[in-house]
């Protein structure tokens, strides 16, 4: 049996790779691809749904969601949010893959998690997720010996900086070496000129050309380095694991899950 998708920002980068990859999975249906009236798509019939029934672009968004089982975003944070009202009202299961949100937003998406199963994920690839995973390992065995720097590089379009996956990676090192991100983390040397301490974690942000996305880690031990990087070839990878987390979000109980969670599955 096909568990139907509603994709909300469809007409954006991922959402664009989202429905390729849904209109090609087996197991799913496309049954409503949201965007906004004054886009070019808007009204227009999504390409190569298979669908018996022709699906255009839309922003009736309370239809879109009541004919689906989960519903997949990424877009920005007052649009999720606004969004997260409609599919708390119809229980239907979302997958927020938007990045940015501040800790009140955070808290709000938190709060409606008690009502429906929401995953909250900043990377939605499982080889980005399998890194983490490594990370955490890493952290824990040698993250006290370790000078410890985050590079991320993006395309120049994207807005957030440092993005969700950097500090989601910083977050793991600290729960791995008993800290706290805010405490350690160091994000411009230019003006608090000093020796590097011990405890400090860099994190550096580039944002250049079309680049998809890549995360390096690096521990700095005495006389050896070691770096866990994991970079994004395409935005199918997000998509592929979107999805598939997607499928599995509709089988689970109220609650606030991520990538991690649907590995552990």
């Amino acid at each position: 049996m096909k568990i139907n998708i509603a994709v909300n920002a469809a007409t954006g980068r991922m959402g664009q790779q989202i429905i390729n990859e849904a209109t090609s999975s087996q197991g799913v249906e496309l049954v409503a691809a949201f965007c906004r009236s004054g886009h070019p798509f808007f009204g227009k019939t999504v390409r190569g749904t298979g669908s018996e029934h022709d699906i255009q672009y839309t922003n009736e968004i309370q239809a879109g969601v009541s004919s689906s089982q989960v519903v997949i975003d990424f877009s920005l944070p007052s649009v999720s949010l606004s969004l997260l009202e409609t599919v708390v009202k119809s229980s239907t299961p979302i997958l927020i893959g938007t990045t940015g949100f501040n800790q009140q937003q955070k808290e709000t998406i938190e709060k409606a998690s008690q009502q429906i199963p929401i995953m909250l994920e900043s990377n939605t690839s499982i080889g980005a997720n399998m890194m983490m995973k490594l990370l955490a390992v890493a952290a824990k065995s040698i993250g006290q010996d370790a000078h410890i720097e985050i590079i991320e590089y993006h395309h120049k379009n994207k807005i957030d900086a440092p993005s969700g996956t950097a500090i989601k990676l910083g977050n793991i090192i600290c729960d791995a070496t008993g800290s706290n991100l805010e405490d350690r983390s160091v994000y411009d040397r230019r003006e608090n000129k000093h020796v590097r301490t011990q405890d400090e974690i860099g994190i550096s942000v580039v944002r250049a050309g079309d680049i998809v996305g890549k995360h390096q880690v690096l521990f700095a031990l005495d006389n050896e380095n070691i770096t866990i990087e994991h970079e994004a070839l395409s935005r199918e990878c997000f998509a592929a694991g979107a999805i598939k987390a997607a499928k599995w979000l509709t089988h689970q109980k109220n609650g606030l899950y991520t990538m991690q969670d649907y590995l552990n599955s």
